[in-house]
């Protein structure tokens, strides 16, 4: 069977996509770099620390990444406070009040701040940022 000018044409241009797509070293298919930003938490101290962590992830173009865990620890001592998964604009909150129970931490939260922390996947590279108490009496 012989391939006629038009079936090459559409073999190099499938070729040409695959190695857009592919790390010509190792044959992985690149990462897309993403966007994590960790919101400042405005919070009271009033019997239990009480506030809502946040964080958003995106693309390079700006757009939410859904149904991706960001886990939330704090800053200095990376002790996990707990996790959550991004909706469908790519946000993803955690209420402190239900996971810090404990005074200490709460406090050295507040004078560290916090960590948000996406591992990345097959798709996706890891990122970290960092967000802000700011705590009321």
């Amino acid at each position: 069977m012989a391939l006629t000018p038009e079936d090459m044409a559409q073999i190099l241009a499938l070729m040409q996509q695959m190695q857009q797509h592919q790390n010509v070293p190792n044959g992985h298919v690149e990462k897309e770099n993403v966007i994590l930003q960790a919101k400042t938490v405005r919070g009271n101290i009033i019997g239990m620390a009480q506030g809502e962590l946040g964080a958003s992830l995106t693309n390079a173009d700006g757009a939410g990444i859904k149904a991706q865990r960001i886990s939330f620890a704090v800053a200095s001592t990376n002790q996990e406070f707990g996790s959550a998964i991004t909706d469908s604009n790519g946000e993803a909150t955690l209420d402190s009040g239900a996971n810090i129970t404990d005074p200490q931490l709460m406090i050295t939260a507040a004078t560290t701040g916090y960590v948000a922390v996406y591992h990345g996947n097959e798709h996706y590279n890891p990122a970290k940022a960092k967000g802000k108490f700011i705590v009321a009496l």
